[in-house]
């Protein structure tokens, strides 16, 4: 026992007296830096050196300066100060990383900024000047190159040149009773390029003055554009009369419908997806085709004849689902007045082909892209096919967004106008 107790006396010994030291030199190096962090905050009042601009990147409303730091070890940012619009605006970035992004320039052209350096204890240098030269701002390009149409109960608004994406607010205008001007549509989004509809049975039928206008985060607006439109009519037709025809319908998802004289129908397997979910005005329900060879089709009776003018597909609701999985990406539409089984008989009249793309532009799912799918994407049909008299739609699904053989709808509400 007294021999065991003498070996672990040996061995502990050694370690005790080696944590000790390293306890003692850890506590040393953490006071030598304590003292050096002090000696950097002792009171010093020297101004630091300035540093030196190694860069300027001008961009659409907005400018990058990449600098090069001073010699001081106590720098412990740098700071921009320009003059916009009477007020003095202050952009900082840390010594770990000296650039300084300025936005929010109301107009391109030359603007000087100021450059400082500031220590630790908030000693600031003398400064350098530098010239910056952003180019146009989006909300101006923006302006100048957006489009305003008649639709169908409102106007179809198009937009190009929002080159660096900015948050950017689109505001359809018009006059009231009293002639005062007010906003009728907000459409806020950051994409290059896009579109949308501003739709309301309140905006009438006869010609009246729209206006359009864009603005951005920083408070600048583009000039107002006004257009002489008149809307055209149509309305939201009855989705309770709608019904499946299956009469050339697969009877369930073994057998894979293909050719042109066959329908997929609903997936009669999954008794949660049947074709009731395609119009039930809930979107947290979703119709499930069954299983088809692309082009695979299936075909509904809108219970009316009437020509159509649009149509509004929401996509099954999940993120997961947003332009993914079963999500068509590209299709056609026909109508027909009478019921035909083969999509080639002439009585099939194409109302419009498309394909669904990420309003981002990414190739991958943004959250801007699913906030987008959630609200639901507007389609058009062809402008020479809105006078086609048509009672029966089917849709011919050339590809979905997983490359797979049936389709998702969480919602479909179409507009016309009914045919007596």
């Amino acid at each position: 026992m007294n021999i065991y107790l003498e070996k672990l006396k040996n061995i502990t010994t050694p370690i005790l007296y080696g944590s000790l030291c390293f306890l003692i030199i850890g506590i040393l190096i953490s006071c030598e830096g304590e003292m050096n962090a002090l000696d950097l905050k002792s009171g010093d009042s020297t101004a630091p050196s300035d540093p030196v601009v190694d860069k300027v990147i001008n961009m659409s409303g907005s400018a990058t300066i990449e600098c090069l730091l001073p010699p001081d070890e106590d720098v412990l940012y740098l700071m921009a100060e320009i003059t916009l619009n009477g007020e003095l605006r202050k952009v900082k970035s840390s010594f770990y990383n000296p650039v300084l992004k300025i936005e929010g320039f109301p107009e391109a052209g030359d603007y000087e900024v100021l450059i400082k350096s500031v220590d630790r204890n908030e000693n600031v240098s003398k400064g350098i000047t530098t010239i910056v030269s952003p180019t146009t701002p989006s909300y101006i390009s923006t302006g100048n190159n957006i489009s305003m149409e008649a639709t169908f109960s409102g106007v179809y608004v198009s937009w190009q040149e929002n080159l660096s994406k900015d948050n950017l607010i689109l505001q359809l205008l018009g006059y009231n009773e009293d002639n005062e001007v007010v906003v009728l549509d907000d459409y806020y989004t950051n994409f290059e390029e896009g579109s949308f509809l501003s739709t309301d049975p309140s905006y009438g039928y006869e010609e009246k003055a729209f206006g359009i206008k864009v603005s951005n985060r920083w408070g600048y607006s583009s000039d107002t554009t006004w257009v002489n439109i008149k809307p055209k009519f149509d309305e939201q037709l009855d989705n309770t009369v709608m019904s499946p025809v299956l009469d050339w319908a697969k009877p369930n998802t073994d057998d894979i419908a293909e050719g042109p004289c066959e329908d997929v129908g609903p997936n009669f397997r999954n008794p949660q997806t049947q074709f009731s979910h395609l119009f039930d005005g809930e979107l947290n329900t979703y119709y499930e085709t069954g299983e088809g060879v692309p082009p695979f089709t299936f075909t509904f009776d809108l219970g009316v004849t009437a020509n159509l003018s649009r149509f509004r597909y929401y996509q099954r609701r999940g993120p997961e689902f947003s332009f993914l999985h079963n999500t068509i990406k590209r299709w056609r539409v026909y109508g027909s007045e009478t019921k035909e089984p083969c999509i080639d008989d002439p009585a099939w009249k194409l109302l419009g082909t498309y394909e669904m793309t990420r309003p981002s532009g990414e190739d991958y799912t943004t959250s801007e892209d699913i906030e987008a799918s959630q609200a639901g994407l507007d389609y058009f049909i062809d402008i020479e096919a809105t006078n086609i008299p048509v009672r029966y739609i089917r849709f011919a699904i050339d590809e979905n967004w997983s490359n797979g053989t049936m389709a998702h709808f969480g919602e479909l509400m179409l507009w016309g106008v009914k045919v007596e």
